[in-house]
């Protein structure tokens, strides 16, 4: 059947436009947007970034689907380094494919909204899941589902969700594609952001497909958003948002239905989201930038190993460090790392502390202290668990291990130790992250509280 011979039905799209929230929202997602994209960072930065928030997408969007695999295993997905065997395998590799899909189509027509795109998307997620003796048949990888949808809790046994009739579903979704492609040329009308939130919103409650659905939706939400310079340079983790806090994430989608379809309460927290993540990236671009700055102010040429291996010490909150720390942030050999340190230390960008075997180096631009220590992301200061799994992310930095309790007190950070304890316990917070968990037996570095 033709598109043009189908009755299209208009997306769920209703709106007190705007409530001051969230007007307030867009202005700290605009104003945000605006540093990160004038912020000029070393290419080393940018790769670093952009890596972390592509694991860090593969890894919470398909963590809020049931998926149990941990970070390492979406690094290695990420690097193509993974062998998918099993479906959870295949899920973080299929993840892998959707994002190069969609950098692709942004080459190819920009990412135009059409029934292509959305179809197209949906094989790469699910390609390789579908098996003969269902529900989630081969054929429907990369299609409309055939069938009614419904999601089961079973736990609580009971249906949390149905989808639209199996009759309404294409002709929902060219309806909303119709939509998208309006309101584009109307953007004072509708900001980019809110369009987003309606697509995310749309394609979860609708269920066009047999399986799927909840990583789609937030695809094509983020593939709107990079579509209109809203994610410069695919530095943007915006899944982890949902993935830290799934419940809160089900509640906001399930407000619209009880508000007679009235998308206010999810845009909120949509848009909150959206602003959270966009100060968290400022956050660390702001960081980065004491890279090669001296302590005049003045900008020295970094050599692309250098400028990997100082930004993995920004990136994992070193102030300070030994010339082991920056040989293995840089993989780089003993005796180029030395003659790396004695450079940036005579023309300014690192100072010299204590010498002999003891000596360290420090940032010549960073005051006193460890200011990077429980950076604010976002607006809330409160120990919530969005913000304490960012945080110990960001502690963590690719070492696949949950840090003793020196390692936080070094860093800076025992109010995070401490929130970590209030809120599950270190080895339920190393299960969320995929990290090995603390020691089982106390020590000096372990306490009695952490086994």
């Amino acid at each position: 059947m033709a598109v043009e011979d189908i009755q299209t039905i208009e997306p769920y799209k209703a709106l007190r436009r705007f409530t001051p929230e969230v007007t307030h929202e867009l202005r700290r997602i605009d104003a945000t947007l605006e540093r990160i994209k004038s912020a000029d960072i070393w290419p080393a930065s940018a790769e670093a970034l952009r890596f972390s928030a592509q694991v860090g997408t593969i890894h919470y969007s398909t963590l809020i689907e049931g998926n149990r695999l941990g970070v390492l295993e979406a690094e290695r997905a990420a690097r193509g380094e993974l062998d998918a065997r099993t479906r959870a395998e295949i899920e973080l590799v299929n993840q892998v494919d959707a994002l190069r899909l969609l950098d692709q189509r942004m080459e190819a027509d920009g990412l135009r909204f059409s029934e292509d795109l959305f179809t197209k998307l949906h094989y790469e997620v699910t390609k390789g899941l579908g098996t003969e003796d269902g529900p989630f048949y081969p054929r429907h990888e990369g299609d409309w589902r055939d069938g009614e949808a419904g999601v089961w809790d079973p736990i609580a046994q009971m249906l949390m969700h149905t989808g639209a009739p199996q009759g309404e579903v294409r002709p929902r979704m060219l309806g909303l594609i119709d939509w998208v492609n309006a309101v584009e040329q109307r953007l004072i009308e509708w900001p980019v952001p809110v369009i987003a939130g309606a697509v995310h919103y749309n394609v979860a409650e609708v269920h066009p497909f047999a399986d799927g659905n909840g990583r789609a939706s937030r695809l094509l939400a983020a593939a709107l958003l990079a579509r209109h310079g809203y994610a410069p340079g695919r530095l943007f983790n915006f899944d982890a948002h949902y993935g830290l806090d799934k419940d809160a994430y089900l509640e906001a989608l399930r407000s619209v239905r009880r508000e007679t379809f009235n998308l206010e309460t999810w845009m909120r927290y949509f848009l909150s989201g959206l602003a959270n993540e966009y100060e968290r990236v400022a956050q660390e671009i702001d960081r980065l930038a004491v890279i090669g700055r001296t302590d005049r102010g003045e900008r020295v040429q970094l050599t692309y190993k250098q400028q990997k291996a100082l930004t993995a010490l920004v990136i994992s909150n070193r102030v300070e460090f030994k010339r082991r720390d920056y040989e293995e942030a840089g993989g780089i050999a003993r005796t180029a790392a030395s003659l790396d340190l004695g450079m940036l230390s005579d023309v300014g960008v690192l100072r010299r502390v204590g010498g002999g075997a003891t000596r360290r180096y420090r940032f010549a631009t960073v005051p006193a202290g460890n200011p990077w220590a429980g950076p604010a992301i976002g607006r809330p200061r409160a120990w919530n668990d969005d913000r304490i799994g960012r945080e110990l992310e960001a502690l963590v930095a690719g070492s696949g291990r949950f840090p003793t309790i020196k390692q936080f007190d070094e860093a800076g950070v025992r109010p995070l130790y401490n929130a970590i304890q209030r809120r599950g316990g270190s080895a339920e917070w190393a299960e969320r992250l995929g990290i090995t968990p603390p020691r089982a037996k106390a020590s000096a570095d372990s306490p009695a509280d952490e086994r």
